[in-house]
C-alpha cells in the first residue's frame, strides 16, 4: 500500500509540473496555446514522463516536442503556421499526431537522456565541450568571458537543454530538428558544433561588451530575422 501510495504522489507531482510548464511553451507561437493543443502536449510529456522513471519529466521538455507537433499537424492544417486555427482537428487526427510525437521525441531523446537524469551530466558534459571547443578556435571568446566573470554554464544551459529552440525563430528551429534527427547518433556531437558556431558568428559583439550587456546579449541572441539561409 505504501508503494501503491508512494507512486501516486510521484504521479501527481510530475503532473504538476508538466501542468506548470505547457502553458510557457513557445510563447511567440499563439497556436502552441489553444486549450486543445495545450492538453495534448500535457498528456504526451506525462506519459513519457513515467515511462522513463530514471529521469521523469524535465522543465524545458515541453519546448522540444513543438517542431514535432507543428510538422505532423501540417498535414492536417493548410496554410503557416501563425494562421491554423484548431476547429477542425478530431479527436482521431489529434490521437495519431500524438503517437507520431510521442515517437519521434522519445527518438530524439533516447541519446541525450543523461541531459535529464539527476544532475544533468549530459548538459555539463556539452557545455564543458563547447568551451573546449571554443578554446582550440575562438580563444579570444573564452579570455573575454573569464575577465567578464562569466561561465559558459550561465548562459549556454539553456541553449543545451532546449537545444537551441528557444534561441532561433520557430520556422529555422524546425528546419534545424530535420539536422538533428538526420545526424543519428553523432547529433551531440553536432549541437556542441551549432552552440560553438553560434559564440563565432557574434564574436566582434560578445568582445565588445562588458559583463550586464554580454548576459543579456547571450540570453537573447539576436536571431529574430533568421530564416533558413542563415
Amino acid at each position: 500500500m505504501q508503494s501503491l501510495s508512494a507512486a501516486c504522489a510521484g504521479c501527481n507531482s510530475a503532473m504538476l509540473q508538466v501542468s506548470v510548464d505547457v502553458p510557457r511553451t513557445a510563447p511567440n507561437v499563439a497556436f502552441f496555446h489553444e486549450p486543445v493543443i495545450q492538453k495534448s502536449l500535457e498528456r504526451m510529456l506525462y506519459i513519457w514522463g513515467i515511462r522513463h522513471p530514471a529521469s521523469g519529466y524535465v522543465q524545458g521538455m515541453n519546448d522540444l516536442v513543438t517542431p514535432f507537433l507543428a510538422v505532423f499537424l501540417s498535414e492536417a492544417l493548410p496554410g503557416q503556421l501563425d494562421s491554423w486555427t484548431p476547429h477542425s482537428l478530431t479527436e482521431a487526427i489529434m490521437l495519431d499526431v500524438e503517437a507520431d510525437c510521442y515517437w519521434c521525441l522519445s527518438k530524439l531523446l533516447e541519446g541525450i537522456q543523461d541531459h535529464y537524469t539527476y544532475a544533468q551530466p549530459g548538459i555539463q558534459r556539452t557545455v564543458f565541450r563547447v568551451k573546449e571547443l571554443i578554446s582550440k578556435n575562438n580563444v579570444a571568446i573564452v579570455d573575454h568571458l573569464d575577465r567578464e566573470g562569466i561561465d559558459f554554464l550561465q548562459f549556454s544551459f539553456r541553449w543545451v537543454n532546449c537545444i537551441l529552440i528557444r534561441e532561433v525563430p520557430f520556422g529555422a528551429a524546425i528546419r534545424l530538428w530535420d539536422t538533428y534527427l538526420a545526424e543519428g547518433s553523432r547529433f551531440s556531437d553536432f549541437l556542441v558544433y551549432v552552440c560553438a558556431a553560434f559564440l563565432a558568428c557574434w564574436q566582434k559583439d560578445i568582445l565588445g561588451l562588458e559583463f550586464q550587456e554580454l548576459m543579456m546579449f547571450l540570453q537573447k541572441l539576436p536571431t529574430q530575422d533568421w530564416q533558413e539561409l542563415q
